[in-house]
């Protein structure tokens, strides 16, 4: 053990009998903590203490705060879980807070040094990687430390923004990107997460990260704190280059870096909204509009880059390597077992990931879904499981859901029916036949027998991934792909309703071109919705971390009457 409990100097709790492996450095700590959540981040410590397998589900279900959800939820590492980082990498994290980006920089790098401004966060940092012997956490403030190396990257997450405060100078952002250039080597690379002064949300009136002000980026910040800001995306980027970064990349997580679900980038641009949700600090008084309604113009219109909610920057001085990969749709909304990422690389090539030590087994679980379903007669994207990865091929071509949306749009009645006939029989060729009685709804008692209704075809096997989204179409042939989740004794039925329930459920308008309730009555699943839902809510809550179901229903959508309330005070009027 390399500390002693009582070298750490944190009473609030106690910590006796834990091994701490870590190297702690206190030496260019000033005794003064300026930056804090408060209090909670003491009851936040003591959670991390208990736990030593730092899977934070339970703790963070019984003690749901927006700091607990903030600090705990394993979807705040999706920000840089999925970045390609050399082997034997050494990397300097600035501002490592509670520890949760630190967890995986010491799963993926060699060597890992943690800076903390707060001696209390970077104890909690501390006590979350405890077994990590490849990690140095250094209290103090980055500009008084001396350092006697230089690494292969630096991180900056959420810091950037701050350094108005804790960089004295004429021009404190770019005195201090100054000063972490000098500690790079060569050919490093300095990675930068950051909210955009002119993202969606700020438009929609969410509150300004750094002041709680809305609109206050918008208003070049002329109300709230001038030592807190953000940039605009060109403004971000000449700041780094005149800093010293002569080579940058962009990606945009969305929704946004704190909470990030996909990663696209600057040459992997979404096509369509995909229904993200926001995670706003449940606080609705400023809102006047949802910005989930808004990316679809904002797509159309070629203006997505400038509207992101947030970047994430790779940028060196010297190498022009950047860009590995183009995107990332990570999956740690999910419980443990199930997270898992896809990623695609510059060079178009598709793999899939696990996201912790827990989740190969599910990779393993897609990659026999994929090899039975060719035993049916179908079709799939060719596969094969590579080491740690699930590789795929990358075929350039529409999936299904593009050619349905199509459809709709140009309100093309019988291609739709065509399309959605062709889904239907794929998912029955999926499955042998099972006999009626053994319908899964009936052995989950979410119906009787008795009751008589019709839910299509019993599949022994069904591979409810079948969806659109997961279907690309290539000389009329249908090439299935990332199957992961199967059923038995399912109604072939229940597989064609996830799709209708998704698809209009993230394209409102799509009821305008073909109503919902006349596909449901086409295939004569009027009777089937109430126990088809119950079967969907089931399987949701068995996949689905329970700390998502309870974020999503917290930070919600919000209503358009609250967004009405909320102009009509704009005006001075009272809604009525």
């Amino acid at each position: 053990m390399r500390n002693k409990i009582e070298e750490i100097g944190y009473d609030k709790i106690d910590l006796k009998g834990l091994e701490i492996k870590p190297e702690w450095n206190i030496k260019w700590y000033n005794q003064k903590d300026v930056y804090s959540d408060g209090d909670i981040e003491d009851e936040i410590i003591g959670l991390i203490a208990k736990r030593e397998d730092n899977n934070y589900t339970e703790d963070i279900f019984n003690h749901f705060t927006w700091p607990t959800y903030y600090h705990l939820s394993p979807i705040r590492q999706d920000i840089i879980n999925w970045y390609p980082f050399k082997e034997g990498a050494n990397v300097l994290e600035i501002g490592c807070g509670l520890g949760a980006i630190t967890e995986v920089l010491c799963e993926k790098c060699e060597k890992v040094t943690a800076v903390e401004l707060s001696k209390r966060r970077a104890t909690a940092t501390l006590l979350r990687c405890r077994q990590r012997e490849n990690l140095e956490i250094i209290v103090g403030n980055l500009n008084d430390i001396k350092f006697e190396k230089t690494f292969d990257y630096i991180t900056l997450i959420g810091v950037l923004e701050y350094q108005g405060s804790y960089t004295n100078g004429t021009n404190p952002y770019e005195d201090f990107l100054t000063k972490i250039k000098s500690l790079l080597k060569p050919d490093g690379k300095l990675l930068v997460a950051i909210e955009n002064k002119y993202g969606l949300k700020y438009w929609c009136g969410a509150r300004e990260d750094h002041t709680s002000l809305p609109f206050d980026g918008i208003n070049q910040y002329e109300i709230g704190n001038k030592g807190a800001r953000t940039f605009a995306r060109e403004e971000l980027k000449n700041l780094l280059i005149n800093s010293g970064f002569a080579n940058t990349y962009f990606y945009y997580p969305l929704p946004d870096y704190k909470f990030p679900l996909y990663i696209y980038s600057e040459n992997h641009l979404p096509k369509n909204a995909n229904g993200w949700v926001p995670y706003y600090v449940p606080d609705g008084a400023t809102l006047i509009a949802d910005e989930t309604k808004l990316y679809e113009d904002i797509i159309k219109n070629n203006v997505f880059e400038f509207f992101a909610n947030s970047f994430f920057v790779e940028c060196s001085a010297d190498s022009k390597e950047l860009g590995e990969i183009e995107l990332a749709i990570l999956h740690s909304n999910r419980e443990e077992k199930h997270r898992v990422g896809t990623i695609i690389n510059e060079k178009k090539e598709v793999q899939c990931i696990p996201l912790n030590s827990a989740s190969k087994e599910h990779l393993l679980q897609i990659y026999d879904n994929s090899l039975k379903m060719v035993g049916k007669g179908l079709n799939i994207v060719p596969l094969k499981f590579q080491g740690n990865k699930l590789e795929i091929s990358f075929m350039d071509c529409p999936t299904m859901e593009e050619l349905i949306l199509d459809a709709y749009k140009a309100k093309e009645t019988k291609k739709i029916e065509e399309l959605f006939d062709t889904l239907l029989r794929q998912i029955e060729m999926g499955g042998i036949e099972a006999k009626r009685e053994n319908n899964i709804l009936y052995e989950l008692d979410i119906d009787k027998q008795e009751s008589g209704i019709f839910y299509g075809k019993i599949l022994k096997t069904g591979y409810i991934d079948m969806i659109p989204r997961n279907c690309f179409i290539k000389d009329g042939l249908l090439f299935w792909f990332d199957q992961e989740w199967k059923l038995e004794n399912v109604p072939s039925n229940y597989i064609l309703y996830r799709t209708i329930l998704s698809l209009y459920g993230e394209h409102t308008w799509m009821d305008e071109a073909f109503k919902m309730e006349e596909l449901i009555k086409k295939y004569k699943m009027e009777d089937c919705l109430e126990a088809f839902y119950k079967l969907e809510i089931m399987f949701l809550n068995t996949v689905t971390d329970k700390n998502s179901i309870l974020a999503k229903t917290w930070f919600g959508k919000r209503g358009i009457q609250e967004l009405q309330i909320n102009i009509l005070k704009l005006l001075g009027q009272n809604y009525g």
